[in-house]
This record gives structure tokens, C-alpha cells and sequence, in this order.
């Protein structure tokens, strides 16, 4: 570019002083100054140098005819060079501007100054920041690499400081502990995270080198406390934060166990029930033939004419006791057994009602009426008509027997997402709450002359068909089930 500023020196001269002296040393640091109309009255040898530009070429001239435009790092276009201070051009800036295919990215800074007799002028310098903006986008890049690992973990990851201030707290923890990080980070001590004094022994064994090393705690079991109040199962590794070997926090990693915990019991309530089969077969092997016998003769006994009515009274009890002996038998081999479930398509609530229908005497006798609700429609979906009988038999005969005075037998059925939810309700007399965590338990009974396994039965139909059972109760205001059954199509 030519010019015809008469005005500009053909010698490029710094500004007059030690400043100007300073600018024009600059290696890496390239400076241009602009008088109030932004015509370059000044540019360092670096910023010759790096755009390919003679003094004689731009001297005295306009600043935005220097070469090609700059873009921002959100890629918004502006000028070769400010011509005011504006969202575009802010005092502090990073620019970018491609070069043979390159991208070179500028530092820039702008100064709006006045000299002597209050002549306004600008000092525009830019750095090239390329290499320390590539490796800042990788950091950056690894930063939200680790951050997502961090966030994506299956197990919970908690990071302290050594006063116990929580200050990283993952969504695996989150779901875990049932938490929202806001709740936590900066606001609870990681201690409150703990039952007791647990926390001050995880501490004490972190350095203690025998559980992994010193600094160091690997695959510990423990407890940490839901926002419920609930104790969970962890299995925990913990290790000590250092920075520049100064000790600044604690990082720990726990896996829920509580699946794990519901598999080994389930595993070992297998392995009891296959030792109880093979016991159930060799007593009912022994004794369900004599007893078949003595049911049988102590019914025809009891027929007989001119029996003594003390005689015939001793003798329906026998046969009573006999047909209490029989069905404990049968309840001992299916729940021992446990026939394989068989799914067919089928209509749940018809199924309810035949039951209902069944039991209609027992739900007349006791003064009890019995109504369905199903307040949306209810696909037919697969499970075994047979089990689920049995499970709605069972259930209803426990409700009948808790309403001495009568009442209402309330069944819902309403599919939620892929689920089907069922709760009967009764309006019994309820459970104590200490018998409550027993209830599923076998040979547990609250009833005399039960036999403890009515639930328990009930409890490993539902788990056949991959569903779930559960119980609540209060003293004096009925007792409802809810039960969860998969909407599986076949």
C-alpha cells in the first residue's frame, strides 16, 4: 500500500522517550499505534516483521486496509484492527486468523491513552498464544474428559479436603446416597456421610499401611447413611490427595453392595430350599401315607350310628389335625419345589374376579364386600394363571381373616410405564410394626395353627415372574400389599 500523508516520516521513528525505546525491543509482542482518525502512526519491528509489511507501505495510512480480517474465537468476523473499543473489540481479546492454512491465535490487548497537549491515541498489541491456546484446549479437553469419567462412574466418588468439606460428589454417589450434589458440595462435612464414628476409622485405616499401603484403603466394607437415615453397604477404596507432597484430601470410591448382598442371601435361601426339598420328600415319603390312613378311618369312625358324642368329637379333631398335617405337608412342597412358572397371555382382571367369585361365602359369612377399580385399561400381558391364583387365593384369605367386623376388600389394578401395579386393601384389625420385616419369613406365622408359609409361598411366586411384593400396615387402619408385575407380552 502507498501513501500520500505527506505528514509521515519516511524513517519509522518509536515514539519519542524510554517507552517507545521499550516497544520497539519487543520480539514477541507486536505493536501498532493509531492516532484518534486509527491511522498507524507507529509500528514495532515485530509487527513488520510478522504480517510481511513495510514501514513505507502503511505509514500515515488507514489501519483496516492493513491485510486480512481477524476472527474471534467464536468465530464472529471483525476488523484488521480496532476502531473502538466494543463487544468485538474489548480491551482483552483472543483473535484468530488463518494463514497458509494455519490458524494462528493472538493474544490481543487495546489502550486508549492520551500524550501531551490531550492528543488521544491507541496502543493495540498482539501476542502469538497459539501453542499456549492449543495446550489450554487440551488441558481443558482432559479436564472435561475426567469431569465426564468422573460423572459417568457406576460407583460413587466423593472428594474431601483434610477438614472434611466435600468438594467433588458424582452422580454415582448422588444416586446412591439419594442426594443432590448441590446439597453436598460445600455444604455437609463428609463425616455426616457416615453412621457413628465410621468416618474417623476410615480415616485412621487410610494411613494405616496394612490395608494397602500407607496412604491407602483397598476394598474395604463399610456402611454409608441414605438421606433417609438408611444404612447402605459400600465396599470402599480410599487414598490420600497430595500437592507438591503436602496432604490436601482424600478421594474415595464405593460400590452399592446392597444387590450384591440380595444375591447371596437369594443364593443361600436356594441352597436351604434345595436341602428342605430333599427333606420334604423323605417326611412326606414317611408320614403322608399313614396319615392318609388315619384321616380316612377317623372319618369313617365318626359316622358311625350310636357313636358316643364325646367319641365323635374326639374323632373330628383328629380328622381336623390330620387335614392341618396334610395341607403343611403340601405347603412344605411347594414352597420347597417351586413348580417352574408357565406364562401365558391372559386377562388379570377376569382372573381376580373368578377368585373373587370363589371365595364369595367366605366374603358373605364375614360380612365383607369385595370391589375391583381399574382405572385405565389393562393390557393382557403373560404370566401363570395357576401361581397367581394361589397368590390372590392367599392374599385374600389373609385379608377375610384380619376383618372380624366386616368391611371392605379393595383390589386396584393400573399398569404403570412397563409394570402392572396391584394393591389389595383391607380393612383389618393391621400388623404390629415389630412383626412387619418378619412377614415374608418362612415358618413365621402371627395366626394359630398356621403354618408360616402362606407369604412366603406368595413372596416366591411374584419373584418367579420377575415382579415384586411388599407389605404395609397400621395398627387399627388395614394392611395394604402392593404387588409389581412386568407387562411382558409372552
Amino acid at each position: 500500500m502507498t501513501t500520500s500523508q505527506t505528514s509521515c516520516p519516511l524513517l519509522r521513528q518509536p515514539p519519542p522517550g524510554l517507552f517507545g525505546r521499550l516497544l520497539d525491543s519487543l520480539i514477541d509482542i507486536y505493536v501498532l499505534v493509531l492516532d484518534r482518525d486509527n491511522r498507524v502512526t507507529y509500528a514495532n519491528v515485530s509487527f513488520l516483521e510478522h504480517f510481511g509489511l513495510g514501514w513505507e507501505e502503511i505509514c500515515g495510512g488507514p489501519c483496516d486496509r492493513l491485510g486480512k480480517l481477524f476472527r474471534g474465537t467464536d468465530a464472529a468476523e471483525v476488523g484488521f484492527c480496532p476502531t473502538e473499543l466494543s463487544p468485538l473489540y474489548p480491551a482483552k481479546a483472543h483473535l484468530t486468523r488463518e494463514v497458509e492454512d494455519k490458524v494462528i491465535v493472538y493474544e490481543s490487548t487495546i489502550y486508549q491513552l492520551r500524550g501531551p497537549d490531550n492528543v488521544a491515541w491507541t496502543l493495540w498489541s498482539l501476542r502469538d498464544v497459539t501453542d499456549r491456546f492449543r495446550l489450554e484446549s487440551q488441558v481443558r479437553q482432559m479436564d472435561d474428559l475426567e469431569r465426564n469419567l468422573v460423572q459417568a462412574s457406576m460407583d460413587g466418588i466423593i472428594v474431601n479436603d483434610m477438614l472434611g468439606n466435600v468438594l467433588i460428589f458424582n452422580d454415582g454417589a448422588a444416586r446412591i446416597l439419594g442426594y443432590e450434589p448441590e446439597e453436598v458440595i460445600g455444604k455437609l462435612k463428609v463425616y455426616k456421610l457416615y453412621p457413628n464414628q465410621a468416618a474417623h476409622e476410615i480415616k485412621r485405616l487410610i494411613y494405616d499401611p496394612g490395608h494397602g499401603g500407607a496412604g491407602i484403603l483397598e476394598n474395604y466394607e463399610t456402611h454409608v447413611l441414605h438421606k433417609d437415615g438408611t444404612p447402605i453397604p459400600i465396599w470402599l477404596s480410599a487414598r490420600l490427595l497430595h500437592e507438591d507432597s503436602r496432604e490436601v484430601g482424600i478421594v474415595g470410591y464405593f460400590r452399592d453392595l446392597r444387590e450384591r448382598h440380595r444375591l447371596e442371601t437369594a443364593v443361600l435361601r436356594n441352597e436351604r430350599l434345595a436341602t428342605l426339598g430333599k427333606m420334604v420328600a423323605r417326611i412326606s415319603h414317611e408320614i403322608k401315607n399313614p396319615l392318609v390312613t388315619i384321616g380316612g378311618f377317623a372319618g369313617q369312625l365318626r359316622r358311625t350310628a350310636g357313636l358316643p358324642e364325646e367319641a365323635r368329637r374326639k374323632l373330628t379333631l383328629i380328622y381336623q389335625e390330620v387335614q392341618r398335617l396334610e395341607k403343611f405337608l403340601a405347603d412344605m412342597s411347594t414352597f420347597s419345589k417351586g413348580a417352574p412358572t408357565q406364562k401365558v397371555v391372559g386377562d388379570l382382571p377376569a382372573l381376580i374376579r373368578e377368585v373373587a367369585e370363589l371365595m364369595d361365602d367366605s366374603l358373605q359369612e364375614r360380612g365383607v364386600t369385595f370391589r375391583l377399580e381399574t382405572r385405565t385399561e389393562i393390557p393382557p400381558f403373560a404370566f401363570d394363571p395357576g401361581q397367581i391364583r394361589q397368590v390372590l387365593i392367599n392374599l385374600f384369605k389373609n385379608a377375610l381373616e384380619a376383618m372380624d367386623d366386616g368391611g371392605e376388600l379393595r383390589v386396584q389394578a393400573e399398569p404403570r410405564g412397563d409394570h402392572l401395579v396391584l394393591t389389595i386393601t383391607d380393612m383389618g384389625r393391621g400388623i404390629p410394626a415389630d412383626q412387619m420385616p418378619n412377614l415374608f419369613t418362612p415358618f413365621f406365622t402371627t395366626k394359630q395353627g398356621g403354618t408360616g408359609l402362606g407369604l412366603a409361598i406368595v413372596q416366591g411366586l411374584i419373584t418367579q415372574h420377575q415382579g415384586d411384593i411388599s407389605l404395609d400396615s397400621k395398627m387399627g387402619g388395614g394392611t395394604t400389599c402392593t404387588i409389581r408385575l412386568p407387562l411382558a407380552s409372552a
